[in-house]
């Protein structure tokens, strides 16, 4: 008779792997057709993302044939009652994520992220930034937050404690955009974001907060474009990082009412994470 091992520790890291290694291939899958598209005209790329999208949602998003039940395990249902607490978190994310790149920036920790001369050439074509807008604002909000926290976080919940598992999916999804100067930001935005589809047991939640604080950090820079702390030191960072402060504050007292709304616990070990009641709507 075989030995169970599926408690095993060596089973839990390579479960862990495997489930990490299959949402960044599919997400992989997705996202590399996506950046193809800037190869070509604006038109094509608007076009072609509005395709890619579409038939995104299609396959993971709008599949007549899925149950209540796969709704709640994958994550693909309504916010419910928790939308006013979701779109009450949106500006603190802005918040937290600009003030947070405002005090690097100041203290010459980072400096301003240069999109290369392809992206700069594509970008100067007339409709160049509208479909930047539409990659930044819509599309890549959509598939990043079914991948990091719908393919990658969700599995590993089952697998470490769910506190684990927003960590370590936190840090992916600041780690795949390969910006190093950047990783603070991405990983404070991307632990709100867990923690929010973990409370609000929906995916959307993630996809509207990931759509809000890239369509604020837009809007600030067109409302303000000679806006730049860079290298002004203590008297700039000092400020930019209380702003970061308040906002991780006032996120993390909407998150709580998230899950008061749902009747989320907190998230803890294994036990908890495995448990997800099935609501009849999505």
């Amino acid at each position: 008779m075989k030995a169970d091992r599926r408690g095993t520790r060596s089973y839990r890291v390579g479960t862990t792997i495997a489930a990490v290694a299959s949402g960044m291939l599919t997400w992989l899958v997705w996202y590399i057709p996506l950046a193809f598209l800037f190869q070509f005209s604006p038109a094509v790329a608007v076009v072609g993302m509005v395709v890619l999208a579409a038939l995104f949602l299609r396959v993971y998003a709008l599949p007549g044939r899925w149950s209540a039940r796969a709704r709640a395990r994958s994550r693909v249902r309504g916010v419910g009652r928790a939308w006013p607490w979701v779109a009450l978190t949106a500006p603190a994310m802005v918040g937290l994520t600009l003030g947070l790149w405002s005090a690097l920036l100041a203290m010459g920790w980072a400096t301003e992220v240069d999109f290369g001369p392809e992206m700069e050439k594509f970008l100067a074509r007339p409709g160049g930034e509208a479909a930047f807008y539409l990659l930044a604002v819509v599309v890549a909000p959509l598939l990043e937050e079914f991948a990091f926290r719908g393919w990658i976080q969700r599995p590993l919940e089952r697998r470490l404690s769910a506190q684990a598992a927003i960590g370590v999916t936190a840090v992916l999804f600041a780690l795949a955009h390969m910006e190093p100067q950047y990783l603070p930001v991405r990983l404070a935005g991307g632990l709100v974001l867990g923690h929010a589809v973990y409370a609000t047991r929906s995916i959307w939640a993630g996809v509207a907060l990931h759509l809000s604080w890239n369509a604020g950090v837009l809007a600030f820079g067109t409302a303000l474009p000679d806006f730049d702390p860079t290298g002004k030191g203590w008297r700039w960072a000092v400020p930019a990082a209380a702003v970061a402060v308040l906002s991780l504050v006032w996120c993390a007292w909407t998150v709580k009412r998230m899950q008061d709304e749902t009747g989320r616990a907190r998230p803890a070990g294994r036990t908890e994470a495995r448990s997800l009641p099935v609501e009849s709507s999505s």
